[in-house]
């Protein structure tokens, strides 16, 4: 019974995130274009949250450099999948040490699972330096890995076409492919946090000090999660390239970070659930608000531009003073328990006391 309880402890947050992200779905599939649109975007931004909450949940160090994995994951995509004569128009003066790419072609699950090992290698690099900072310092540490991310791919013209968009990518992703590794997010997000690994890294979260004389080796737990979360947010960038089939560098700057954390921030991004559950209020609130200021909810009065984001920037302050944590806090979802009978049984009460 109680090995039984137990496993149902383990899977029941897993099951009812992905049972979320599976609602999700179900309602781009059988709405109408720009739903299944919507729908989709929110589940690639599901994959990114959630693997953004690897890092930032675990090790309570908030990253404002993610997007940088999210760039190397569609970059490796459109690499790959662009057919091979249009390549060779796009990227005619490819240094010689990178020529291969002009000849490669893969098909999307290929190219997929390049895009979030090509974001773990870009992990694996970064690391040293996350591992050796904490605190405010570790979070300028990764703005500046972005600045330096967004630079060289808005200067290496002969790579990455500098500023021009990246096009020709065929559509590979669809709203059942960005589930599914929606799903397969939550699953893994979940099983480090379970794991040895996560346990002691979040024990540094609460009492860093604390953690490190008990004898954790916190550089070392940050290392492996900021490579996992750059894995799968590598997995997010290819599905975002994949579904919009063309894209330039300024996808994969401040403007998606500040989006990306508004969703982890106001969920709580010290709880997976809170990833899930603010990635997905923030891409409905985004979508209702566009239309608003497009004038489809006022009878074709459009709102002024900028109304939609200052709106979305309200509510994440009004959020944050009412709950500091987001709106999950560090609570996960759960199904209700059934609170067993504390009361002693009739006979138990009424029995006289003993030698009175």
């Amino acid at each position: 019974m109680k090995n039984r309880n137990r496993l149902l402890d383990a899977v029941q947050t897993p099951a009812i995130l992905v049972g979320l992200v599976l609602l999700a779905a179900l309602v781009g599939v059988t709405g109408d274009v720009t739903t299944a649109r919507v729908a989709t975007l929110a589940l690639v931004s599901v994959v990114f949250v959630v693997g953004l909450s690897v890092f930032s949940g675990n090790s309570g160090v908030m990253s404002f450099g993610h997007v940088m994995f999210m760039a190397a994951g569609a970059y490796t995509t459109a690499y790959l999948t662009i057919p091979v004569p249009l390549k060779k128009t796009l990227f005619s003066d490819l240094p010689g040490a990178l020529s291969w790419l002009g000849e490669v072609h893969t098909s999307f699950p290929v190219a997929l699972v390049a895009g979030g090992l090509v974001a773990a290698v870009v992990g694996v690099v970064t690391a040293p330096v996350v591992a050796r900072l904490s605190g405010l310092q570790s979070g300028i540490a990764t703005l500046a890995m972005l600045l330096i991310t967004y630079n060289v791919l808005n200067s290496w013209t002969e790579v990455t076409r500098g500023s021009s968009s990246m096009i020709g990518i065929p559509r590979g992703t669809t709203t059942w492919w960005a589930f599914g590794v929606a799903a397969l997010a939550v699953v893994v997000a979940w099983a480090y946090r379970c794991s040895r690994s996560g346990l002691q890294l979040r024990a540094s979260r609460e009492d860093f000090w604390a953690a490190e004389a008990s004898g954790i080796a916190v550089g070392r737990h940050r290392a492996t999660a900021w490579v996992l979360s750059a894995l799968v947010c590598g997995l997010a960038g290819a599905l975002y390239a994949g579904f919009l089939t063309s894209f330039n560098v300024n996808g994969f700057f401040l403007t998606a970070t500040f989006s990306f954390v508004v969703m982890i921030v106001l969920g709580g991004y010290l709880s997976l659930s809170g990833a899930v559950v603010g990635t997905l209020a923030v891409s409905v609130l985004q979508e209702v608000l566009r239309r608003f200021q497009d004038g489809r909810f006022t009878g074709g009065s459009e709102l002024p531009a900028g109304v939609a984001d200052l709106i979305v920037a309200a509510v994440l302050l009004a959020v944050l003073v009412k709950a500091p944590y987001g709106l999950m806090g560090v609570r996960e979802l759960r199904l209700p328990r059934r609170r067993a009978r504390a009361e002693a049984p009739v006979e138990a009460r009424t029995e006289e006391p003993v030698g009175v």
